[in-house]
């Protein structure tokens, strides 16, 4: 009796072996990896947004510089948006890769091409997540989007704001939400970074403070307490939107 269970002991030691290695691997997304590995999120479709987002802040003040929303109408949130991928498609094809669609997401047209804003069955969501952690093969920060965003459009002085200097502030996630607006659950990471300006950049901004705001422009400089109330208000009329993920900007999760 003792002998045979030896031999059961000797066929499940590579297997307990296997099972601690892949814990200790995915260590970091325990929880995650079980829910979606083993449970409920298993065969489910997740929508996964990484962005990089720039807290811009008015020298001296507790106002903002943010920028209307390309893709949705009437809302202003912060400068930056989603990362891209480079590289070929052969691992992302492994885990069943599909970009956003009018469906489930934002579309994809020619400037959010390689946006990553995707769909993959929940099974691979841990590989995703490790595969981000790593920055291979993809962007790291947003300063296409400054460039595209303030300097293309001269909200900024691209001869001022030319060189920046930043700080990244925080990660923030948000895994497994349900979403109403795209109908699926969803992960987004959000990783804010701090504009450091100088001496002439901060004289820049705090003109630019001083105009009245037109959304017509493209940007508005608005209040922390507007960020909190997620509307720009004039007089006694709401103006514009702010996007809920702006609440990062002021230390904020929502």
């Amino acid at each position: 009796m003792a002998g045979g269970l030896t031999t059961i002991a000797a066929l499940f030691k590579p297997l307990l072996s296997k099972g601690a290695s892949v814990a200790w691997e995915n260590r970091k997304h325990l929880s995650l990896f079980f829910k979606t590995k083993l449970g409920k999120y298993k065969k489910k479709d997740i929508r996964f947004s990484m962005s990089g987002l720039y807290k811009i802040q008015i020298p001296d003040t507790n106002k903002y510089l943010l920028v209307m929303n390309r893709r949705i109408e009437n809302q202003l949130q912060p400068v930056g948006g989603s990362y891209k991928r480079y590289g070929d498609d052969s691992l992302f094809n492994k885990w069943g890769y599909r970009p956003d669609n009018r469906k489930n997401g934002l579309d994809v047209d020619e400037q959010s091409a390689s946006d990553l804003r995707f769909m993959i069955n929940g099974k691979h969501v841990v590989d995703v997540l490790n595969w981000f952690e790593t920055s291979r093969e993809r962007e790291t920060e947003p300063r296409r989007e400054f460039k595209e965003e303030l300097l293309d459009t001269g909200i900024l002085d691209p001869a001022v704001f030319q060189h920046i200097n930043q700080k990244h502030i925080r990660r923030y996630s948000k895994t497994l939400s349900w979403s109403e607006y795209f109908s699926c659950f969803e992960i987004l990471i959000y990783d804010v970074f701090e504009l450091l300006p100088n001496d002439d950049q901060k004289k820049a901004l705090i003109k630019l403070s001083e105009q009245k705001n037109d959304l017509s422009k493209g940007f508005a400089i608005v209040s922390c307490d507007d960020i909190e109330q997620l509307r720009l208000i004039e007089g006694s009329k709401q103006i514009a939107r702010i996007g809920h993920h702006t609440k990062l900007l002021i230390n904020k999760n929502f």
